[in-house]
């Protein structure tokens, strides 16, 4: 596992700073935002210190994900939320202030404010709306993307550092094929 020394989530982490935990595994962390929007405003955390979501190994994105869908059906379980808004700011021209990736997981209720979400946060960009077509062919992924948990599709560059633009990035990888999925692929808890 790496940290870094000043990151304040690799802290929570290391129990080095209290927070109000709400699930724990060896790889991944949630607890609760100290600045909460609203009741229950949890973030899920990896517990390799990364910067952004492109710098996680996909297995262990996968895993970030599974328990944020977890996470996310316990608080309105729990709580009684009628939604909840799924967010992550990468980078800080996004507006990312802590720089350890974390995924918001803000449940939402129908008493409260309603309709402030992605649309009223950003407007429609008319020049990029024009443009649609001439976007696309430029952000074109030209190559399959493989499942991340399957066995026999796993590519071995997502559990070794690689360089990227003269910077390591991490790619720590997780047991799925026995701990997380059934041989088929399908997760063992629902």
């Amino acid at each position: 596992m790496t940290s870094d020394l000043e990151c304040i989530f690799c802290k929570i982490i290391e129990k080095k700073i209290p927070a109000a935990v709400i699930y724990e595994d060896p790889y991944v962390i949630s607890f609760l935002d100290i600045n909460p929007r609203f009741k229950g405003h949890a973030l899920v955390i990896p517990k390799v210190h990364v910067s952004t979501l492109d710098e996680l190994g996909d297995e262990a994105l996968a895993h970030l994900f599974v328990v944020v869908k977890h996470v996310a059906k316990n608080l309105k379980e729990t709580l009684g939320a009628d939604g909840y808004n799924i967010i992550s700011n990468n980078g800080s021209v996004a507006g990312q202030v802590v720089p350890h990736l974390h995924i918001h997981v803000v449940p939402r209720y129908a008493d409260e404010k309603k309709g402030i979400g992605f649309e009223a946060t950003f407007p429609v960009d008319e020049e990029a709306k024009n443009k649609l077509h001439e976007i696309a062919e430029k952000a074109k992924i030209k190559h399959e993307i493989k499942p991340a948990f399957r066995k026999d599709d796993k590519a071995d560059t997502s559990e070794k550092e690689e360089k990227k633009d003269g910077k390591e990035e991490n790619k720590e990888a997780l047991p799925y094929e026995s701990e997380y999925f059934e041989d088929n692929g399908v997760p063992k808890f629902r």
